[in-house]
């Protein structure tokens, strides 16, 4: 028997630092699919969280070197949506949860995310650009969170930040 799926996260609610990996991610499949190399444009757009050239270069290298060694070491289908898809695939969310838990210094439970695609020796090194990629959206005070699930159920913090009375909800 199938299990059911999860509910699939909406772009629109994902953080800022999320949203830019999963634009990074989405534009290198995109890339590498139409034969073109998608560095320039990865530099250019981790440039926009201003930590610094390097920091740009060196995530640009992390995005590469981690969906390199995922193209060819996979062991599942990984689950990545196109340019213009409206929600979060399982694949993006597994890289997205490698980095949160890696800016935690959880560095165990980042390998085993990794492992649910990439076998033992590859996910140690794929771990060292999730690591990085962490890193440097840490230079930009970015934080992924860890828990992607509750954000598809936080469509009522919009009612309560704008509710005009006070709340117990809200501290």
């Amino acid at each position: 028997m199938a299990q059911p799926s999860k509910p699939r996260t909406p772009i629109c609610r994902l953080t800022t630092g999320d949203a830019l990996i999963v634009w990074a991610v989405r534009h290198w499949v995109h890339s590498v699919k139409s034969r073109l190399d998608p560095r320039d444009l990865l530099r250019h757009g981790f440039a926009t969280i201003d930590a610094g050239d390097q920091i740009a270069d060196d995530m640009t290298e992390a995005v590469d070197r981690l969906l390199m060694i995922t193209l060819h070491e996979a062991t599942t289908v990984r689950d990545v949506g196109c340019v213009r898809c409206p929600t979060l695939g399982d694949g993006e969310r597994d890289i997205l949860q490698a980095i949160a838990l890696a800016q935690r210094g959880r560095r165990d439970e980042a390998v085993e995310v990794v492992r649910t695609w990439l076998p033992p020796a590859s996910a140690l090194v794929a771990y060292e650009q999730v690591a990085a990629l962490g890193r440097g959206l840490c230079m930009a005070d970015l934080v992924l969170p860890i828990d992607r699930e509750r954000l598809v159920e936080a469509w009522w913090i919009e009612t309560v930040a704008t509710h005009h009375q006070g709340s117990a909800l809200v501290h």
